[in-house]
C-alpha cells in the first residue's frame, strides 16, 4: 500500500528514534574499539571468525551480545503485540525500558566496559522492533543497510519513469539524517561527557516515552469526550 499521507509524528519519532541509535552506536564504537551495538551483521562476522580461530572468550561475548539484541526484541513484541505503527500501541513501555537499559549502561560501563553493553545490545534491540512497517514501508531505526537500500531502489525505480511514493523517500532520508546526526552528537560530546554521555540517549529515550504517554492519554480523553 502506498503512503497516502506521513504523520507528522511518524515522522518526527523515526527521525529521533534514528537519532538515538546513531549516539548508541558510537559510544558503544568508542568504548569498546569496533563493537556495534545497534546492529548485529558485523557481530555475526565477528562470531564466525572468533569460532573458526577459535577465541572462546570472544566468541562467549560476542554470542552474548547477538543474545541481547534478540532479547530485546522479543521483550519489544511480547509488549506492543504488532510491529505496524499505530497511535494506540503502548510505545512508552519499550521506550522507557530504553531508557532504563541505557542507564544500566552507563552505571556499569566504568567497572565493565564490554559487558555493560549488552544492556544497550538490548535497548537497541528493543527499540528497532517497536516500528517495523508502515502502510508497506520497512522502517528500521537502528541501522541503515535497508533504509539506503530502499533509498537507492526507490531513485532506480524513479529513473526508470516508474512511478514512485515520494513520501517513502523522504521518510528514509530521515532515518539516515538522524542516525548520522547522532552520531555526530555523540563524537563530539564524548571528549566531553566520557562515558557520562550514555546519559544522553537515555534522557533523549526518557523524554520520548514521557511525550508519548502525554500526548497519547490527552488524545484518548478528548476521543472519550467526543
Amino acid at each position: 500500500m502506498p503512503l497516502q499521507r506521513l504523520p507528522n509524528w511518524i515522522q518526527l519519532g523515526a527521525f529521533l528514534l534514528a537519532l538515538n541509535a546513531g549516539m548508541v552506536n558510537v559510544l558503544g564504537l568508542i568504548t569498546v574499539l569496533h563493537q556495534s551495538v545497534s546492529h548485529m551483521t558485523g557481530n555475526v562476522s565477528m562470531l564466525a571468525m572468533s569460532l573458526i580461530d577459535w577465541q572462546p572468550e570472544h566468541f562467549i561475548y560476542l554470542t552474548l551480545v547477538i543474545f541481547c539484541f534478540v532479547v530485546g526484541s522479543f521483550y519489544s513484541g511480547l509488549i506492543l503485540g504488532n510491529s505496524h505503527v499505530a497511535f494506540g500501541r503502548h510505545y512508552g513501555f519499550p521506550l522507557s525500558f530504553v531508557a532504563v537499559f541505557l542507564l544500566l549502561t552507563w552505571l556499569l560501563v566504568p567497572y565493565f566496559p564490554r559487558y555493560s553493553l549488552l544492556w544497550a545490545c538490548a535497548a537497541m534491540g528493543m527499540q528497532n522492533a517497536m516500528v517495523s512497517h508502515y502502510k508497506g514501508a520497512i522502517i528500521r531505526t537502528t541501522h541503515l543497510s535497508g533504509v539506503l537500500t530502499d533509498i537507492g531502489l526507490t531513485l532506480g525505480y524513479k529513473a526508470r519513469g516508474l512511478k514512485v511514493d515520494n513520501r517513502r523517500i523522504f521518510l528514509h532520508l530521515l532515518i539516515f539524517i538522524g542516525f548520522l546526526l547522532g552520531g555526530i552528537v555523540a563524537s563530539l560530546l564524548y571528549p566531553y561527557l566520557k562515558l557520562h554521555a550514555f546519559l544522553v540517549p537515555a534522557a533523549l529515550s526518557f523524554v520520548m516515552s514521557m511525550a508519548y504517554w502525554i500526548v497519547y492519554f490527552r488524545f484518548s480523553k478528548n476521543s472519550n469526550l467526543d
